[in-house]
């Protein structure tokens, strides 16, 4: 459903994707895994056309949207839902008035129609009843699955998950890694989890793509990844910096 074919980009001198290529087929869940500062995160943006690269493209369904103008490109946005670190709620808006706007923006006014979608994604996350709440009044992992909601509720084929696990605490974390598998076989999502967390890697994850250096150093299994003898890949998994002491 995705691909990149040797994307580059930089930020004035500092190169960050050194040619990275990644193929993402339909239903699957590709982890990309690294350190932080690899650009990871850089990669996701790219596939919603937030960065442009400075060569190489990306693919949505076979077309590329590389230099595509921003009238086409929210086409191409309604087929992918994104999770952001932060959740990125709006703190002056309800749940309910949060999960509302995506759908009005895709023209739907039928107060029922949108009700009824609201309560759905609130069940998809466990959060069912929650439509007055303010965010303010959310808990960490109660705000991260209310943008998971927002980022479901308009049906997209593909979702993108920016470090769905950061900032959480280990039982948390492990409830988000359950509700990111239970949804791609609920709903057969196409899914992409940037991530530096090995146990999510591992939980969600249908392929692996180890970015290193700018490019993807490891593309396997879950499996293949574990039996790896790879330095850089022991040290990232084992949590290893390289370091020796003096």
């Amino acid at each position: 459903m995705i691909e990149t074919r040797d994307l580059t980009k930089s930020f004035g001198s500092k190169a960050v994707l050194c040619g990275v290529s990644l193929t993402v087929q339909e239903g699957q869940t590709l982890v990309v895994l690294g350190r932080s500062g690899c650009g990871k995160s850089v990669v996701l943006k790219h596939l919603i056309g937030l960065l442009k690269p400075d060569s190489g493209e990306v693919l949505v369904d076979g077309e590329s949207i590389t230099g595509l103008p921003e009238r086409k490109l929210t086409d191409v946005r309604r087929k992918i839902g994104m999770l952001f670190q932060s959740a990125a709620l709006f703190d002056s808006m309800s749940v309910e008035e949060n999960l509302a706007f995506p759908l009005q923006e895709q023209g739907i006014r039928d107060m029922k129609i949108i009700n009824e979608r609201i309560a759905e994604a609130l069940e998809m996350v466990d959060l069912p009843g929650e439509q007055k709440k303010a965010p303010s009044a959310l808990s960490g992992g109660m705000r991260k699955r209310v943008g998971l909601a927002r980022t479901i509720i308009g049906k997209p084929r593909c979702i993108l998950y920016d470090e769905p696990t950061t900032g959480l605490d280990p039982v948390t974390s492990d409830s988000i890694n359950h509700m990111i598998r239970r949804l791609q076989r609920r709903l057969g999502v196409t899914s992409i989890v940037v991530t530096h967390d090995m146990k999510t890697a591992f939980h969600c994850a249908d392929h692996i793509a180890f970015i290193h250096e700018g490019r993807v150093h490891f593309s396997g299994t879950p499996d293949e990844m574990r039996a790896s003898k790879d330095k850089e890949i022991t040290d990232f998994i084992e949590g290893r910096s390289g370091d020796t002491d003096t």
